[in-house]
């Protein structure tokens, strides 16, 4: 316990520090490059690089201050788990790894940090030791290897500019084709977007305290911030291509959540549509946007799982929300909490939240896009109001049927969510008011409630979902509830052609002809050679007589 309270202390100071140095840095324009070089091979430069600036400096504070949290946090929550130590060591080699990709310009280095964020989330995925958590971790694990193998092909495009160092690629003003393809397809792996958004309600059978840190805030938001890095080289055919692709996502993860029962799944939904919303910015133009909505929703969506967990913990165990309810009685001040990160989700005027989204809402609408783009975004940022609506419901309208709510006196998860809380709520603000980041309100403040009115066009909407009986179908409950079948065919449709190929190829060729040439054949001439040489040792005057004989009729055909 005293090895984990170090860890807080110097967590919680490294917040501090690199908060500072982040606003200084952005302050006076600045930015470090610690770098050393080991190895120069056919022009190309084998080095290890930090790069310290504004962004990786605020990104990391996030990062240690959203650990801490954590590590305090599962003091109370982990407590009495006979791995504990082990989860702590996966925790801090999660956040090393962490460190490592925000820190890292050079690709070669940098995806030392990116496949570790995979493979230790693959360890903290399967931590339970169960048939879900085993198979939750190998599609976590698939996909974002996938991404990795994504990676590695742009690093290998990289040999011909003869460095692997984002700020040296800035000096071209444009790069090649298929460089960015595969490095945006790793983005939106690593991020979950649309078609490889299978595995991150998946990865919800990790512990919560990982789903805070790794599923909510860090791990997924690193394809988001590899793209904000090469935003320079975003041509009008990708960002085309990726608008489709996180409008996709933001409706796939709106309907997921809409008939999703599980919390922490649906959370993790709501993530989802959260990373593609910080992509939107980009595409946009507006990239100091989107990162700054990256600070802000890792902070209350941290918070967000940490609550739940206290949920989870106070049911048992128990997720599914149909058995939730009268939680602002059982438990007021981490209800508080809740409600208060899912007013910041939904974008409620003046809490953290909205200060980034009503800014890409603007953008959005100042923006150069047709009617079609327009409507399905302002219809997914409904469908977010509907799904935190009907978490609210059951959490909190829904009487509970038993009284089976353990109420939890533990101070550790208490604290850790009302520290969070404590940033959360002025972190918006704080973020807009010290970066000095020029956005202007260029719409009149009716427009800023637009939130509460979409609350009232909500029951409207619910009149005409019951009016469709979308409700009690079956096949729209199965596909818009199974994310449009991609987990099938993420998983199972995959896997199944993969076995069904392999089963071929063990019956043609090791079970026939493999077997034949190298396991029988050299087996009878290993057997027949072996009776020969016995012979020999057996001093078989019969052989020694063939063997002159034949050597005899050798010499004379020479």
């Amino acid at each position: 316990m005293l090895f984990v309270f170090n860890i807080n202390f110097f967590f919680f100071m490294f917040f501090f520090i690199f908060f500072i140095f982040g606003l200084y840095y952005h302050l006076f324009n600045m930015s470090m490059l610690l770098y050393y070089n080991f190895l120069v091979f056919n022009s190309c430069n084998f080095s290890f690089v930090f790069m310290l600036d504004w962004l990786s400096f605020m990104f990391l504070s996030v990062v240690f201050l959203i650990s801490g949290c954590v590590f305090l946090y599962s003091l109370g929550y982990m407590n009495g788990d006979h791995y504990i130590t082990r989860f702590y060591f996966l925790v801090f080699l999660f956040v090393l790894s962490m460190f490592f990709l925000i820190v890292m310009p050079d690709l070669m280095c940098l995806i030392l940090g990116w496949d570790a964020l995979g493979l230790v989330s693959y360890c903290l995925v399967i931590y339970y030791q169960s048939e879900n958590s085993l198979s939750s971790g190998y599609l976590t694990l698939f996909i974002n290897r996938l991404g990795d193998l994504f990676l590695i092909f742009s690093i290998c495009w990289c040999l011909n500019y003869g460095s692997w160092h984002y700020l040296y690629l800035y000096s071209f003003s444009d790069l090649n084709i298929f460089m960015m393809i595969f490095l945006f397809l790793a983005c939106l792996t690593k991020s979950a977007q649309f078609p490889f958004s299978s595995w991150l309600p998946a990865a919800m059978a990790a512990p919560t305290p990982v789903s805070s840190l790794v599923h909510s805030s860090t791990l997924v938001t690193a394809g988001v911030y590899l793209i904000i890095r090469f935003h320079n080289f975003l041509n009008p055919l990708f960002i085309n291509m990726l608008i489709n692709l996180t409008l996709l996502t933001i409706l796939l993860s709106g309907f997921g959540a809409l008939y999703e029962n599980d919390l922490k799944k649906v959370i993790a939904f709501s993530t989802m549509g959260q990373l593609s919303f910080m992509i939107f910015s980009v595409l946009l133009g507006s990239h100091y946007l989107a990162f700054t909505h990256l600070l802000i929703h890792a902070v209350f969506k941290s918070l967000l799982f940490l609550c739940s967990g206290v949920f989870i913990s106070g049911f048992y165990g128990s997720q599914d929300i149909r058995y939730m309810g009268s939680l602002g009685l059982q438990s007021p001040l981490i209800s508080s909490c809740f409600l208060i990160s899912l007013f910041s989700l939904c974008g409620v005027p003046f809490y953290s939240g909205f200060f980034s989204k009503d800014f890409i809402i603007e953008l959005l609408i100042l923006g150069e896009l047709n009617f079609f783009y327009l409507l399905i975004f302002f219809f997914s940022v409904f469908l977010t109001l509907i799904y935190s609506f009907r978490l609210f419901y059951y959490l909190y309208m829904v009487s509970l049927p038993l009284g089976i709510f353990n109420l939890l006196d533990n101070f550790y998860m208490k604290i850790s969510c009302f520290l969070l809380l404590l940033i959360s709520l002025p972190f918006g603000s704080i973020m807009f008011w010290l970066m000095d980041l020029c956005y202007v309100n260029v719409f009149d403040s009716y427009f800023k409630f637009m939130t509460m009115f979409f609350f009232f066009y909500f029951f409207i909407f619910l009149n005409l979902f019951n009016l469709m009986n979308l409700s009690s179908s079956g096949f729209t409950l199965y596909f818009l509830g199974m994310m449009w079948f991609l987990p099938f065919f993420s998983s199972t449709f995959v896997v199944s052609k993969f076995f069904t190929l392999s089963n071929i190829l063990f019956m043609v060729v090791d079970s026939t002809w493999t077997e034949f040439l190298i396991c029988t054949t050299l087996m009878q001439l290993t057997k027949s050679l072996n009776l020969y040489l016995n012979l020999f040792t057996l001093n078989s005057m019969k052989l020694y007589l063939i063997s002159f004989i034949l050597f005899m009729m050798i010499l004379l055909l020479i």
